[in-house]
């Protein structure tokens, strides 16, 4: 089970806190190698990643993907459909996107394949007329 982070980010302040990670794509089969603390992630069909956040937040103000890949390639990681609630489960969907293609695919196992995140969520909904919603 994931450490929970009892320390978030504290930015003008805003108590905000940080989920980052990677984890390396393995075509079919499930991620392996998360780095990272406070999330899980499955394989939700081709290309597509559905992570899990350990705890619950207000909100998202921030997030970001990024491939890297052990060969160039025409692919690139885009954040999708992200769910956060104080009362249920928090998700974040991220795919990966074949620009030649233009549809999501799957990356090959390689052991410098991985897709890199970083979410920024608040954790308390009274921070909504401070200007971030």
């Amino acid at each position: 089970m994931a450490e929970h982070i009892k320390e978030g980010l504290v930015m003008s302040g805003l108590n905000l806190e940080v989920v980052a990670g990677s984890f390396a794509p393995d075509s079919a089969n499930a991620p392996t190698t998360l780095r990272g603390r406070g999330f899980t992630v499955v394989r939700t069909s081709a290309g597509l990643y559905t992570l899990t956040f350990e705890n619950r937040f207000a909100g998202c103000v921030s997030a970001t993907a990024t491939l890297q890949l052990a060969s160039a390639d025409d692919k690139m990681a885009q954040i999708g459909t992200i769910a956060n609630s104080k009362t249920s489960t928090n998700t974040a969907q991220i795919r990966v996107w074949d620009i030649s293609g233009a549809a999501a695919t799957d990356v090959a196992a390689n052991a410098n394949n991985r897709v890199n995140f970083c979410f920024i969520f608040k954790r308390d909904s009274s921070l909504d007329g401070t200007g971030i919603t």
